[in-house]
Protein backbone atom coordinates (compact mmCIF):
# COMPACT_ATOMS: atom_id res chain seq x y z
CA UNK A 1 0.00 0.00 0.00
CA UNK A 2 1.55 3.44 -1.01
CA UNK A 3 1.87 5.88 1.78
CA UNK A 4 1.05 9.38 0.32
CA UNK A 5 3.32 12.04 1.18
CA UNK A 6 0.70 15.13 2.37
CA UNK A 7 3.27 18.63 2.09
CA UNK A 8 2.23 21.56 3.43
CA UNK A 9 1.34 24.29 0.85
CA UNK A 10 4.30 26.70 0.56
CA UNK A 11 4.60 29.76 -0.52
CA UNK A 12 5.18 30.88 -4.21
CA UNK A 13 3.99 27.29 -5.24
CA UNK A 14 0.45 27.42 -5.59
CA UNK A 15 -2.59 25.85 -4.43
CA UNK A 16 -4.66 24.09 -6.94
CA UNK A 17 -7.74 22.72 -6.05
CA UNK A 18 -9.25 19.60 -8.66
CA UNK A 19 -11.59 21.71 -10.40
CA UNK A 20 -8.58 24.34 -10.76
CA UNK A 21 -6.30 21.18 -12.66
CA UNK A 22 -9.24 20.19 -14.76
CA UNK A 23 -10.22 23.92 -15.52
CA UNK A 24 -6.54 25.05 -16.35
CA UNK A 25 -5.25 22.30 -18.24
CA UNK A 26 -8.54 21.72 -20.16
CA UNK A 27 -9.14 18.14 -18.27
CA UNK A 28 -12.54 16.32 -17.39
CA UNK A 29 -13.08 17.09 -13.82
CA UNK A 30 -13.55 13.23 -13.77
CA UNK A 31 -10.24 12.00 -14.93
CA UNK A 32 -8.08 14.44 -12.48
CA UNK A 33 -9.96 13.49 -9.51
CA UNK A 34 -9.59 9.84 -10.47
CA UNK A 35 -5.42 10.83 -11.54
CA UNK A 36 -5.03 12.44 -7.78
CA UNK A 37 -7.09 9.84 -5.70
CA UNK A 38 -6.23 6.33 -7.47
CA UNK A 39 -3.37 7.11 -10.37
CA UNK A 40 -1.18 9.08 -8.47
CA UNK A 41 -1.61 7.49 -5.10
CA UNK A 42 -0.62 4.22 -6.57
CA UNK A 43 0.56 3.45 -9.80
CA UNK A 44 3.96 6.12 -9.22
CA UNK A 45 3.98 4.31 -6.07
CA UNK A 46 7.69 5.72 -4.67
CA UNK A 47 7.73 8.31 -6.93
CA UNK A 48 7.62 11.29 -4.90
CA UNK A 49 3.52 11.59 -4.88
CA UNK A 50 3.11 15.45 -3.52
CA UNK A 51 -0.36 16.62 -2.33
CA UNK A 52 -1.82 18.10 0.37
CA UNK A 53 -5.51 18.61 1.79
CA UNK A 54 -7.73 15.17 2.40
CA UNK A 55 -8.80 12.25 0.50
CA UNK A 56 -11.86 13.70 -0.54
CA UNK A 57 -10.99 17.34 -1.64
CA UNK A 58 -7.48 17.39 -2.73
CA UNK A 59 -5.47 20.24 -4.02
CA UNK A 60 -2.06 19.99 -5.79
CA UNK A 61 0.90 22.72 -6.18
CA UNK A 62 2.37 24.00 -9.22
CA UNK A 63 5.26 21.04 -10.19
CA UNK A 64 2.53 18.42 -9.65
CA UNK A 65 0.22 20.53 -11.97
CA UNK A 66 2.59 20.47 -14.64
CA UNK A 67 3.45 17.05 -13.99
CA UNK A 68 -0.52 16.24 -14.74
CA UNK A 69 -0.51 18.23 -17.83
CA UNK A 70 2.94 16.34 -19.35
CA UNK A 71 1.08 13.24 -18.26
CA UNK A 72 -1.92 13.91 -20.29
CA UNK A 73 0.32 15.37 -23.06
CA UNK A 74 2.41 11.94 -23.07
CA UNK A 75 -0.68 9.88 -23.21
CA UNK A 76 -2.18 11.84 -25.83
CA UNK A 77 0.92 11.15 -28.17
CA UNK A 78 0.02 7.57 -27.32
CA UNK A 79 3.08 7.00 -24.85
CA UNK A 80 2.34 3.61 -23.11
CA UNK A 81 1.84 3.36 -19.60
CA UNK A 82 4.73 1.00 -18.64
CA UNK A 83 7.63 3.69 -20.52
CA UNK A 84 5.45 6.15 -18.23
CA UNK A 85 6.12 4.94 -15.28
CA UNK A 86 9.51 3.68 -15.76
CA UNK A 87 10.26 7.44 -17.06
CA UNK A 88 8.94 8.60 -13.99
CA UNK A 89 10.72 6.71 -12.02
CA UNK A 90 14.05 6.99 -13.65
CA UNK A 91 13.95 10.90 -13.89
CA UNK A 92 13.12 11.67 -10.22
CA UNK A 93 16.29 9.27 -9.16
CA UNK A 94 18.44 10.51 -11.91
CA UNK A 95 17.75 14.44 -11.33
CA UNK A 96 17.27 14.05 -7.32
CA UNK A 97 13.35 15.65 -7.67
CA UNK A 98 9.82 15.12 -6.33
CA UNK A 99 8.85 16.19 -9.37
CA UNK A 100 10.22 14.23 -12.44
CA UNK A 101 7.31 15.29 -15.12
CA UNK A 102 7.96 19.27 -14.63
CA UNK A 103 11.63 19.32 -15.72
CA UNK A 104 11.99 19.42 -19.89
CA UNK A 105 10.53 15.92 -21.83
CA UNK A 106 10.25 14.99 -24.85
CA UNK A 107 9.11 12.34 -26.78
CA UNK A 108 8.39 10.68 -30.49
CA UNK A 109 5.22 8.83 -28.90
CA UNK A 110 7.15 5.53 -27.83
CA UNK A 111 9.69 6.41 -26.06
CA UNK A 112 10.38 9.29 -23.63
CA UNK A 113 13.44 11.53 -23.08
CA UNK A 114 14.79 14.13 -20.57
CA UNK A 115 17.65 16.86 -20.60
CA UNK A 116 20.73 16.86 -18.42
CA UNK A 117 23.77 18.71 -19.10
CA UNK A 118 22.71 19.78 -22.41
CA UNK A 119 22.17 16.29 -23.80
CA UNK A 120 19.25 14.14 -24.54
CA UNK A 121 18.99 11.11 -21.95
CA UNK A 122 16.29 8.21 -22.75
CA UNK A 123 14.45 7.61 -19.70
CA UNK A 124 14.47 3.94 -19.91
CA UNK A 125 16.86 2.81 -17.05
CA UNK A 126 19.63 2.56 -19.31
CA UNK A 127 21.08 6.45 -19.08
CA UNK A 128 21.62 6.02 -23.07
CA UNK A 129 22.04 9.03 -25.09
CA UNK A 130 19.67 8.84 -28.00
CA UNK A 131 19.30 11.90 -30.33
CA UNK A 132 16.51 10.59 -32.84
CA UNK A 133 13.96 12.70 -33.99
CA UNK A 134 11.15 13.83 -30.86
CA UNK A 135 8.47 16.23 -30.80
CA UNK A 136 7.81 18.82 -27.88
CA UNK A 137 4.69 21.12 -29.02
CA UNK A 138 3.87 20.98 -25.33
CA UNK A 139 7.10 22.79 -24.28
CA UNK A 140 6.06 25.88 -26.15
CA UNK A 141 3.56 26.51 -22.99
CA UNK A 142 5.75 25.94 -20.10
CA UNK A 143 8.42 28.31 -19.07
CA UNK A 144 11.55 26.67 -17.43
CA UNK A 145 14.20 28.47 -15.37
CA UNK A 146 17.56 27.97 -14.58
CA UNK A 147 17.14 24.48 -13.32
CA UNK A 148 14.83 22.92 -15.79
CA UNK A 149 12.53 23.20 -13.62
CA UNK A 150 9.46 24.52 -14.94
CA UNK A 151 8.03 28.26 -13.85
CA UNK A 152 4.96 29.25 -15.62
CA UNK A 153 2.47 27.50 -17.95
CA UNK A 154 0.43 29.48 -20.29
CA UNK A 155 -3.17 27.71 -20.67
CA UNK A 156 -4.28 29.33 -24.01
CA UNK A 157 -3.23 27.31 -26.85
CA UNK A 158 -2.20 30.38 -29.11
CA UNK A 159 -1.43 32.88 -26.74
CA UNK A 160 0.56 34.00 -23.90
CA UNK A 161 -1.45 36.94 -22.88
CA UNK A 162 -2.98 34.36 -19.96
CA UNK A 163 -0.25 32.84 -17.48
CA UNK A 164 -0.92 30.59 -14.48
CA UNK A 165 2.81 31.64 -12.32
CA UNK A 166 2.76 30.39 -8.64
CA UNK A 167 4.01 33.50 -7.44
CA UNK A 168 1.40 35.40 -8.54
CA UNK A 169 -2.38 34.91 -7.10
CA UNK A 170 -1.81 31.79 -5.31
CA UNK A 171 -1.64 30.28 -9.39
CA UNK A 172 -4.56 31.32 -10.08
CA UNK A 173 -4.83 32.38 -14.03
CA UNK A 174 -3.51 36.19 -14.31
CA UNK A 175 -2.78 38.27 -17.26
CA UNK A 176 0.71 38.35 -17.86
CA UNK A 177 2.87 41.00 -16.22
CA UNK A 178 0.14 41.76 -13.38
CA UNK A 179 -1.70 40.52 -10.66
CA UNK A 180 -5.22 40.88 -12.19
CA UNK A 181 -6.82 37.49 -12.51
CA UNK A 182 -9.09 36.49 -15.58
CA UNK A 183 -11.51 35.60 -13.48
CA UNK A 184 -12.01 39.07 -11.92
CA UNK A 185 -12.06 40.03 -16.11
CA UNK A 186 -14.58 37.73 -17.07
CA UNK A 187 -17.32 38.68 -14.28
CA UNK A 188 -16.96 41.64 -15.25
CA UNK A 189 -17.66 41.12 -18.86
CA UNK A 190 -20.31 38.87 -17.90
CA UNK A 191 -21.87 41.12 -15.71
CA UNK A 192 -22.32 43.71 -18.45
CA UNK A 193 -19.24 46.15 -18.52
CA UNK A 194 -17.55 46.08 -22.04
CA UNK A 195 -14.30 45.15 -22.98
CA UNK A 196 -12.95 48.34 -23.77
CA UNK A 197 -14.14 49.80 -20.43
CA UNK A 198 -12.64 47.14 -18.49
CA UNK A 199 -9.54 47.62 -20.40
CA UNK A 200 -9.46 51.24 -19.02
CA UNK A 201 -10.10 50.78 -15.70
CA UNK A 202 -7.60 48.31 -14.98
CA UNK A 203 -5.04 49.99 -17.59
CA UNK A 204 -4.54 47.43 -19.50
CA UNK A 205 -4.89 47.05 -23.36
CA UNK A 206 -8.27 45.28 -25.50
CA UNK A 207 -6.19 42.27 -26.18
CA UNK A 208 -5.66 41.55 -22.84
CA UNK A 209 -9.52 41.69 -21.74
CA UNK A 210 -10.37 39.39 -24.69
CA UNK A 211 -7.84 36.72 -23.76
CA UNK A 212 -8.71 36.55 -20.30
CA UNK A 213 -12.43 36.25 -21.25
CA UNK A 214 -11.44 33.89 -23.90
CA UNK A 215 -9.60 31.53 -20.94
CA UNK A 216 -13.19 30.52 -20.12
CA UNK A 217 -14.74 29.50 -23.35
CA UNK A 218 -14.94 26.03 -23.53
CA UNK A 219 -13.43 23.64 -25.78
CA UNK A 220 -13.96 21.06 -27.80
Amino acid sequence: MTVVKYIEPKLGEGIFLTKDVSEILRIPYSRVRRWMIELWDTKFQNDFITAFGNKGNKAINFYTLIEFYTYFTLREEKVPWGQIFKAHATIAKDLNTRYPFATKLHTDGKKVWYEQLGHLIKADGKKQFDLKAILEPFLKRIDFGADELAERYYPLQNSKLVVVDPKHQFGQPTILGTNITTEIIYKLNKGGETIEDIADLYEINVEQVKSAILYYKPTG
